[in-house]
Formats: C-alpha cells, structure tokens, sequence
C-alpha cells in the first residue's frame, strides 16, 4: 500500500504533458490533425463537448422549473391558509351584521364597516344577488316564493363572497317563481 500511494504522489508532482493533446475544434474551422486517426478523436471530443452541453442545459432548465414550480407552491398554500383565515373571519362578520339588526349603535356599525374595509383590503368581495336572477354558481337557494318574474333573487338569507376571485362562500337566497 505505502508504495502506490508513493508512486502516485511522485505522478502528481510531474508535469502534464500536453503536446499529445490535440485542441478542440470550433464550429467552421477547418481541422488540423495531422492523421485520420487524430481527426476522428477530434470529431468524438467535439461531439462529446456538445453532448454535455446539452446535458448541462438540461439541468439548468430542470432546475429553473423546480424553483419556479416550489415559488408558485408557497403562493398556493399562502392563498389556501388566508382562505380558511378569511371563511372562519367570515362568522365573526355574519355576528355584527346581525347584532346590528337588533343595536343601533354608531360604535357598532363603525367596527363593522372598519372590519368590512379590512378584510375587503385583503380581497375579499360581496357578492351581489339581490334582484338579480338567480345563478346557481354564486347562490344558493333556501326558499321559494311566488312572485311577479320566474328565477329572481328577491331576499338575501346570508351574504356570499369571494375571495381573490374565487367564490369563497355561496349565498343563501329566496327566489321568486311565477305563478
């Protein structure tokens, strides 16, 4: 063992020779290799560099498209954490909306439009239905009364929203039917 790790200590401290390497050739250069047997190695190498540059390409754009994809993951799960933030905030808003039927009180309609502002500030919408036909995509209906029009929405139960453009909460409506 001592006397290859010798032997390889005493080859590293030579000098690599480097007339016997033959220099890679660019594209549209003519070769200069003194045989066939030379110019072939020539053409492998080259054909070898371009392989690798392929792969290292490759890698690089694997890689771009990992951090990419990890960069729009955390955007996913920051909407998705703020949603369930936003549904359960939701009831606290439904509580002022109905104390406020039952308390008129300025101080209480000022944290109500102050919470409202807040979270509209974060994107959430109402969304509106009231007098308008029904959609079963933004509503859903919970009574049905007779009425002048088919299909319109006559009483809002509980509000619907949206949250950065998505329907977080669906509506709960009257809607007329003819008679």
């Amino acid at each position: 063992m001592q006397k290859q790790t010798d032997s390889t200590e005493k080859q590293a401290d030579k000098p690599i020779k480097t007339d016997s390497v033959e220099p890679v050739q660019k594209e549209g250069d003519k070769c200069t290799c003194e045989s066939d047997k030379a110019c072939k190695l020539c053409e492998e190498k080259t054909a070898q560099v371009e392989e690798y540059k392929m792969k290292y390409l490759r890698a690089i754009a694997d890689y771009q498209n990992f951090e990419r994809r990890i960069q729009d993951q955390r955007v996913e799960w920051t909407k998705n954490a703020n949603k369930s933030l936003m549904l359960k905030l939701l009831t606290f808003l439904d509580d002022l909306e109905r104390a406020e039927v039952f308390l008129s009180d300025k101080n209480l309609a000022h944290v109500k439009s102050t919470f409202y502002k807040l979270l509209k500030n974060e994107g959430l919408e109402e969304i509106e239905v009231l007098n308008m036909e029904y959609d079963p995509n933004t509503a859903e209906v919970i009574n049905m009364e007779e009425g002048k029009e088919d299909n319109i929405v006559i009483a809002v139960l509980r509000k619907g929203y949206t949250f950065n453009g998505q329907i977080l909460r669906a509506a709960q409506v009257t809607v007329s039917k003819k008679s």
